[in-house]
């Protein structure tokens, strides 16, 4: 506790020697019904799952813009509600017209709690002013509280070290032991299944998840990430890293005073960020053709910065798609038919990166960070860090992408999350004689330890060519299609993070016997 104490004190000075700068957003005359537990409390507290689901309803009350649906429930039942805003108002995706979808979440992990008031506030903010200018090209959805049964574990004790709220948050994991953003390949947890979803039904523009880091000291008010697996688009992931968020920076310090950056921390001469997994929202999103974009508050800000830095993030985010709505939206279009092409076009230079390596760019960037780069001791005086950035990530297994693949009727668990990520299948309406592509299983390595639920699995595998007879009622995968990418690399038994490693294929799973999912090399007249 004293050590906590005094990481606090020495905050508090950095804050008022005026190393952080409080937002110069508009302030808004706004009800006590509409406030938030953050505000109401002077940025003590935060708010309980019913709190949030009431405020929600009150603002719906208020404002004729926002349809409230849920998009699903919690592991303990919690309904998870989102808002979807937008002038003139939409129930349904038919109704979004030539506008794009901006979707943002909160409480993944409910102990960093300032995006959960952060969307609640640019939430009332967009549907009580007329004629936002958020609103003129997007409809907004806001999931402002995911993980709601952790949320209401509340204490001070769950995230030591962080600035407030001093009345308590809630906890990393959800009420099933789970990360949930670990999730987002298996899809075990009814939250990750809410937010996919989400990226079904409303096809978002750009995907948001929204977060707090403890990591390294830095003078950020926020760092952030967007996606960066090899097997996403790569011209998807270039508007991300090199044109939006850099627009966000210099417009956000601009009109805020808040800095932004880079997310990582300090490795010596290095500035390290996490692995690229689809685990991770941001990487799966990615890979669903979506701009996904992390944001990483500022664990030792003042409480309320994190809040007003977060609601400045997402707006800036929202407010580039939004002036950008015709590029923006060419360019996710391209990437769908490119993802649909591919899939119709098989070569040997047709690749899905399967597993991949952080890999360090050649020049240095400038971090704002202090002498003392330890998490301990005084931080010692203001000091700019030239540093090289893993933030690239290079294959180091790919696979030529096929036609499609088979996936017999026996394996119920792999139907079923194919439906859950919303995959397109068909299947086999009468007995056919195809020529597949077949893996032959060679080695098989099961983790010691469980992870996520789950001993995770990596495999070596050979193919081979030959005619199989497959029978009706099989399902056929074809990778022509949006989320092609990510079927394939769900499916193939060498991808670090797809079906296969999380163990959905165990029971048909022995070295020197074949894999049952089976690829369609070439495109078939009958399918």
């Amino acid at each position: 506790m004293k050590s906590q104490l005094t990481c606090v004190l020495i905050l508090i000075g950095l804050f008022t020697t005026g190393l952080f700068t409080p937002a110069a957003a508009q302030s808004q005359e706004v009800g006590e019904e509409l406030l938030t537990v953050a505000e109401r409390s002077d940025w003590q507290g935060t708010a309980t799952h019913a709190e949030v689901v009431q405020l929600i309803f009150r603002l719906a009350d208020r404002s004729p813009l926002i349809h409230v649906e849920e998009t699903g429930k919690t592991f303990q039942k919690k309904s998870l509600p989102i808002m979807v805003i937008a002038d003139p108002p939409v129930k349904n995706p038919t109704e979004v017209g030539d506008r794009l979808v901006a979707f943002a979440w909160a409480g993944i992990h409910s102990g960093e709690v300032c995006g959960k008031p952060a969307t609640l506030m640019l939430a009332r903010e967009i549907a009580t002013t007329k004629n936002h200018p958020l609103l003129k090209n997007l409809v907004v959805i806001f999931l402002p509280l995911l993980n709601a049964d952790g949320n209401d574990l509340m204490s001070p004790d769950n995230r030591p070290g962080q600035l407030g709220p001093i009345l308590g948050m809630g906890t990393r994991a959800n009420a099933m032991g789970l990360n949930i953003n670990r999730d987002f390949m298996k899809l075990d947890s009814p939250a990750a299944q809410a937010v996919v979803k989400v990226l079904n039904r409303w096809d978002p523009a750009i995907a948001m998840d929204l977060h707090t880091t403890n990591g390294s000291r830095h003078r950020y008010t926020l760092t952030y990430d967007g996606q960066r697996h090899p097997a996403c688009d790569d011209d998807l992931r270039k508007l991300t890293r090199y044109e939006l968020l850099p627009w966000v920076t210099q417009t956000m310090r601009a009109n805020t005073g808040y800095e932004t950056n880079v997310y990582g921390n300090f490795r010596g001469d290095r500035w390290v960020i996490d692995d690229a997994l689809p685990r991770y929202s941001t990487h799966s999103i990615g890979m669903r053709n979506h701009i996904s974009v992390l944001s990483e508050a500022y664990s030792y800000a003042p409480y309320k910065d994190r809040v007003l830095g977060t609601r400045e993030f997402v707006r800036y985010c929202f407010r580039y798609v939004s002036e950008n709505k015709e590029a923006v939206m060419q360019r996710r279009e391209k990437a769908k038919q490119r993802t649909i092409e591919l899939g119709n076009n098989s070569s040997i230079d047709n690749l899905v990166a399967l597993r991949r390596q952080p890999d360090f760019g050649s020049e240095r960037i400038e971090i704002l960070g202090y002498e003392n780069l330890r998490n301990r001791g005084d931080a010692g005086e203001p000091r700019s860090h030239s540093l090289f950035y893993n933030d690239l990530s290079k294959p180091t297994l790919s696979v030529t992408r096929p036609f499609g693949y088979v996936v017999p009727e026996r394996l119920k668990e792999v139907h079923k999350r194919l439906k859950l990520h919303g995959i397109s299948v068909s299947t086999l309406k009468e007995d056919l004689n195809l020529e597949v592509e077949v893996y032959r299983v060679d080695e098989l390595e099961r983790a010691e330890t469980v992870y996520e639920g789950h001993q995770l699995v990596t495999v070596e595998v050979t193919p081979r060519t030959e005619t199989r007879k497959i029978k009706a009622g099989t399902l056929i995968v074809r990778t022509g299609q949006p989320l092609g990418t990510l079927a394939a690399y769900l499916l193939e038994p060498q991808s670090e993070d797809g079906f296969c490693a999380w163990n959905f294929l165990d029971d048909e799973l022995t070295v020197d016997s074949d894999f049952p999912v089976l690829r369609l090399p070439a495109a078939i007249a009958e399918l």
